[in-house]
């Protein structure tokens, strides 16, 4: 990034006009540059200016050598800006050159008020000055200055503007850098994610793993794709998500691993949900979603914990319905997984709070899951007797306030007979972590959420198979089979469900209804034998 920056520095400097200064004055002036002995020029283009204040060239020198050593911050920032105003007083046919050398100057200052109150100076005649490579990259920094002034809907439309210039060439790249963010934002409508939709399919540059506009495009791909499955609009989805897959996977993947998996998953989702021709599935499973939609604690908190004052927290409906989502994206890929299982669900909403919760210290992060039977009031028969319909429950609860840089997690996944001391039968339980944001990298409010917590007891439940059950495998690489590829968590499941465990049994043995011993108890009676 650095290189790019001195690289447009110079350029935009040789663009000046010639300027009457003797030739030894000049070649002086030339050999310091040519060595990046910025400072020894600096000084050079001070007495020249002393001799004569409206020398253009001593100006010129003034800002080529201040603006090389502005990274350096101090006076050189301040000493680059005023030499840029000098310059354009008098060559004003410079002044976008002079003015976007200023800028990169001003941004090594963080004056991005400054630099976004140039703009109407430079912006309209500056790629006819500085070519389109520089341009790409001078829109970019200036979006990165509405960011940072957390105007993020003006950068939004700048960098559209300059994107669109620029959309097909290779310079719409340079546009790109650390702008995925803007893209995260969850107050950007559906239409304006379809403008950018139609923007980004003429910037993929598939053959560049490198494009810097791929964390954007992932990013407004993934988001556009949610809105659409929201509606039930399947084949939009489809067709959306499918600018990125399953063609562009290396590309995502060269950024993150957690996105590419979400990505992933959506794509094979919607791949199955689309099909014209379904199959009526072999097995049908259930899902409950049992909402509580409070914490309460009763207790006080424990020691570790103290210093953080009141944890207590409320559930949020998109909290909610991103978790919700998440899973209607594990159902229909996990249907065409395990070829036929297909999960139905059914939301179960209480007027419950969760009282306590079971802590541990795990040294690099809190865990707190919560503790079922301090659910209050405690669950109606009803709703045990709906529970007891099911194969599974996932406690969607608000978890517990998050201090800042403390990891705290408040999901898991296990069996539990939930109070059904009368006639007790186990069932997958997984309790929610979505507290956590959309893109915060955590595996919640991310498909991938089911998949991993499912796969705690699905460990259980294939023992005897032969792939790594310690603390989460997919995480250490060298321990996975030779016969398996890839390299993220997603990779490690898929390749376990069709490698293992689908080649075992097609997974016939996955249903709780009826089950009076869990898939844990089962493993250990068998390990004794």
């Amino acid at each position: 990034m650095n290189q790019k920056r001195n690289l447009f520095l110079l350029i935009c400097l040789s663009f000046s006009s010639l300027f009457a200064v003797d030739q030894v004055t000049w070649n002086q002036a030339d050999k310091f540059l040519k060595k990046q002995d910025y400072l020894s020029a600096f000084k050079l283009s001070e007495g020249i200016i002393q001799a004569d204040p409206k020398d253009s060239f001593g100006w010129w020198l003034r800002l080529a050598s201040s603006s090389q050593l502005a990274s350096k911050k101090g006076k050189w920032p301040d000493e680059c800006v005023k030499s840029a105003n000098q310059h354009v007083i008098l060559v004003p046919e410079e002044e976008p050159s002079s003015l976007t050398t200023a800028i990169w100057c001003l941004n090594h200052d963080a004056r991005y008020s400054e630099m976004v109150s140039l703009i109407p100076k430079v912006i309209p005649k500056a790629r006819e000055k500085i070519g389109d490579d520089n341009y790409g990259s001078l829109i970019n920094v200036l979006t990165i200055a509405y960011l940072k002034l957390n105007e993020r809907e003006r950068a939004r439309e700048f960098l559209y503007s300059g994107l669109s210039l620029l959309s097909g060439k290779d310079a719409a790249m340079n546009t790109g850098y650390n702008v995925g963010e803007l893209f995260i934002d969850s107050e950007i409508t559906m239409e304006e994610r379809e403008m950018w939709h139609e923007l980004f399919q003429n910037n993929l540059f598939k053959d560049k793993l490198s494009n810097p506009l791929v964390p954007a495009i992932a990013w407004n791909t993934s988001l556009l794709t949610d809105e659409y499955v929201k509606k039930g609009k399947y084949n939009y989805a489809f067709d959306t998500i499918s600018l990125l897959y399953p063609d562009m996977d290396a590309h995502v993947t060269s950024y993150w691993n957690f996105l590419r998996d979400q990505l992933l998953i959506k794509y094979k989702a919607l791949q199955f949900r689309t099909k014209k021709l379904k199959e009526e599935p072999r097995r049908n499973l259930k899902m409950i979603f049992l909402v509580v939609p409070r914490t309460r604690f009763k207790d006080p908190l424990p020691n570790q914990l103290s210093s953080f004052g009141n944890m207590d927290a409320d559930l949020t409906e998109k909290d909610f319905s991103d978790l919700l989502l998440s899973f209607i994206y594990f159902r229909d890929s996990f249907e065409e997984v395990s070829k036929g299982i297909h999960w139905d669900y059914e939301v179960i909403r209480t007027n419950s709070e969760i009282t306590s919760t079971n802590f541990r210290d795990e040294s690099f992060r809190f865990v707190m899951q919560p503790s079922l039977e301090s659910i209050q009031p405690a669950l109606s028969k009803d709703i045990l007797d709906q529970i007891k319909s099911s194969d599974g429950v996932i406690v969607v609860w608000p978890g517990v306030k998050q201090p800042n840089r403390v990891l705290i997690t408040n999901g898991g996944g296990t069996e539990w007979n939930y109070g059904t001391d009368a006639d007790p039968e186990v069932r997958l339980t997984i309790l929610s972590d979505s507290n956590k944001s959309i893109a915060s990298g955590n595996h919640a409010n991310h498909p991938i959420f089911i998949y991993h917590e499912l796969f705690h007891v699905l460990e259980w439940a294939y023992h005897k198979s032969n792939f790594p059950k310690k603390d989460h495998p997919y995480q250490r690489k060298k321990e996975w089979p030779r016969d398996y590829q890839g390299n993220t968590e997603w990779d490690f499941y898929s390749e376990t469900f069709n490698k293992r465990m689908m080649v075992e049994d097609q997974m016939d043995r996955l249903y709780w209804i009826g089950r009076k011993e869990g898939f844990y108890g089962i493993k250990v009676k068998e390990e004794k034998k």
